[in-house]
């Protein structure tokens, strides 16, 4: 069940708000000019690394997407423009996915391919959607969701 190519993560050190251009993330590594960084439900360009100090300088809410606040310690999905979506995946999955995750930008839903490809040649594979568990708390306490499954292809 390989991906051609898996997209990288690292985490934002501090929290963005919807006007900053620029944020700093735990990890640089790769990170280009003109990459893509997907935060919750934010399409972001990156324009330019000016430091060694994990500086990334962007363009927020692109490709149909809007700036919004995002967390210190939020993860941040690393990919070329061409390895996030604008719809959701159909049909099985080939035994070889282009790129996991599958990210649609455009409703902020992420897909992993699941199953196994039989010997002879019949796929038995599904596109499985990643949701969200909330841990059960009392009533007005707020907690971050849980994303499952955490698995890859």
């Amino acid at each position: 069940m390989p991906a051609s190519a898996t997209l990288a993560t690292t985490t934002l050190t501090y929290q963005i708000d919807p006007a900053d251009h620029e944020l700093i993330v735990a990890s640089g590594s790769g990170i280009y000019p003109g990459y893509r960084l997907w935060i919750d439900r934010e399409l972001i360009t990156v324009k330019s690394l000016p430091d060694s100090l994990n500086t990334v300088k962007v363009i927020r809410g692109v490709d149909g997407t809007a700036p919004s606040r995002h967390s210190s310690s939020s993860t941040v999905t690393i990919g070329r423009a061409d390895q996030f979506f604008a719809t959701d995946p159909y049909g099985a999955p080939g035994s070889v996915v282009a790129v996991s995750p599958y990210i649609n930008v455009l409703n902020g839903k992420i897909w992993y391919a699941q199953g196994d490809a039989l010997p002879d040649g019949l796929t038995r594979r599904w596109w499985q959607e990643v949701t969200y568990t909330y841990p059960g708390v009392p009533l007005g306490i707020t907690q971050p969701p849980s994303p499952t499954p955490i698995a890859s292809t």
